[in-house]
């Protein structure tokens, strides 16, 4: 009998440990991807400041030239698209780019990952999965 309870008393600990290094596993895959996030999103910054130096520059010159006063200034537009650029890139995950209603990248992120992990469960690959990726994409503001 008590054989059988020192059996038992492995098994349960053989499980805990499981779940445990399961759940170390589960953090550090999170923690890489909230990397690989990141680097993408810093990518993405760089790509759009190294577009806008030029851009700014071009803004700048066209405003001292004749313009409709009524309009915003090319260099006002500049910084409006810049400021909703910097909610959609959500570089730092800021609160208020959600309670704005932006799509951020990691909203895009998750969407395609989501709908791969689905289908992949599913059995469904290829053009259906980028299919179903467009069909979230339309209708995320849907659900």
């Amino acid at each position: 009998m008590e054989k059988q309870n020192d059996k038992q008393e492995l098994i349960e600990l053989d499980d805990t440990q499981e779940e445990e290094q399961s759940g170390e596993s589960k953090d550090t895959w999170d923690r890489t991807r909230e990397l690989i996030l990141l680097q993408v999103k810093l990518g993405i910054d760089a790509i759009r400041d190294f577009v806008l130096m030029p851009v700014a520059l071009f803004c700048y010159i066209l405003d001292f030239g004749e313009r409709d006063k009524s309009k915003p200034s090319y260099w006002d537009r500049l910084m409006a698209w810049g400021r909703r650029s910097d909610h959609h890139i959500n570089l730092f995950k800021h609160r208020r780019s959600y309670k704005k209603g932006y799509m951020t990248v990691d909203d895009a992120v998750n969407i395609v990952e989501e709908t791969i992990r689905k289908e992949v469960k599913n059995g469904e690959y290829s053009e259906q999965v980028v299919n179903k990726v467009k069909d979230r994409f339309r209708n995320r503001g849907n659900h």
